[in-house]
């Protein structure tokens, strides 16, 4: 028994030594983790100069273990035992509570956030008098899931609290009460669409134009829907299903985008299966959009200043306009809205999560 035990660990260690380099050679490179939603290493090219200065090993690395078999199960298993042996409270900034996953933001940076209530006053300062201007701010995940449950996270109170006083001229629309931990996917930072009943109604009557019929809406559901958190901690969490709710209005509906010639549709489900599949709801992240409702009984427009929460908000805001813009500064300078923007007349709404205002200075 003794050889034979010998004679296994022998072989195990042979595994590891000969058989994962071998796996490693034999296997082609990804370029891509859709997981952990970035690019790969790719093997570096082998140069004196590399060499000598370092930076070829430092690259073969990254290389070595971007590229490791099985990465995301090997990964998987060291976010298990931090959380089930080692009793972490979080690995790498991600923690799983009451069936959700999320990701810890501890504190508001100062220099951030008080460079987004200056770009958006900017903005604000540019817009024509006979414009209509709100802002609201979306709550992250954490306000329903780290604040009640004891880990770190930013003083949302206080952050509410200096935007009423920072930002000039703008009607507030506040959404806090509305939202609950349910109404986010368990695996991603964003909200749910087909729970956003009491938001459209909420922004809609603030703004003095009509409330959507819910009933109208048929829902449409995608799944696995697997996102960004589930992939960037590595944990073994059921993926979600996407619902995205079309009618008439959604159907008929015409996008245009500044990046892209042709149109679109509101809904891009072959999107689904990508990168990302929160973009299907207007195609993901773009620097401008307009969505034309042609089935309008009004001229009345919207400019929307927003981040990719407001992909799957403004489907739901089309039947009370004949007209959206989706601006996203972060991928558009203010300095040429004039240029692309018709404001006149129009309702402006600055609609930013939390996240977002902490990380202003993506701003352009």
């Amino acid at each position: 028994m003794t050889k034979i035990r010998q004679w296994s660990t022998l072989a195990v260690c042979a595994l590891f030594l000969f058989g994962l380099p071998l796996w490693h050679l034999l296997s082609p490179d990804e370029e891509f983790s859709k997981s952990e939603r970035r690019r790969l290493e790719q093997l570096p090219e082998l140069t004196l100069s590399g060499v000598v200065g370092g930076e070829y090993f430092e690259e073969m690395e990254d290389y070595l273990l971007d590229q490791f078999p099985k990465r995301d199960a090997f990964r998987s298993v060291k976010s298990v035992f931090s959380f089930s042996v080692l009793r972490q409270k979080d690995v790498g900034g991600f923690y799983h509570e009451d069936g959700h996953l999320g990701k810890l933001e501890a504190a508001l940076d100062e220099a951030q956030f008080s460079y987004g209530i200056r770009k958006l006053n900017e903005v604000r300062d540019t817009l024509p008098k006979s414009c209509a201007v709100y802002y609201a701010v979306i709550p992250d995940k954490n306000v329903y899931l780290a604040q009640p449950n004891g880990y770190p996270h930013i003083d949302y109170d206080d952050m509410l609290r200096r935007l009423r006083e920072g930002l000039e001229n703008m009607t507030e629309i506040s959404l806090f009460d509305l939202l609950d931990a349910n109404d986010y996917y368990r695996t991603d930072a964003h909200w749910r669409q087909e729970n956003l009943e009491p938001v459209v109604s909420r922004i809609t009557q603030a703004m003095g134009v009509p409330t959507p019929d819910w009933s109208s809406w048929q829902p449409q559901e995608l799944y696995p829907f697997q996102g960004v958190y589930l992939g960037q901690s590595a944990l073994p969490v059921e993926p979600d299903t996407l619902v995205y709710l079309g009618n008439d209005v959604t159907d008929a509906s015409q996008v245009s985008s500044l990046e892209a010639s042709g149109g679109s549709t509101v809904y891009t489900p072959d999107r689904f299966s990508g990168m990302d599949g929160y973009d299907t709801f207007l195609s993901g992240a773009q620097a401008l959009l307009t969505v034309e409702n042609p089935l309008a009984d009004t001229d009345r427009r919207l400019i929307l200043f927003r981040d990719s929460f407001g992909s799957s908000l403004a489907p739901l805001l089309l039947e009370s306009y004949r007209e959206i813009t989706l601006v996203d500064l972060r991928y558009f300078s203010s300095s040429l809205l004039g240029d692309y923007v018709d404001f006149d007349g129009a309702d402006v709404l600055f609609l930013y999560s939390t996240s977002i205002l902490n990380s202003a200075m993506l701003f352009k």
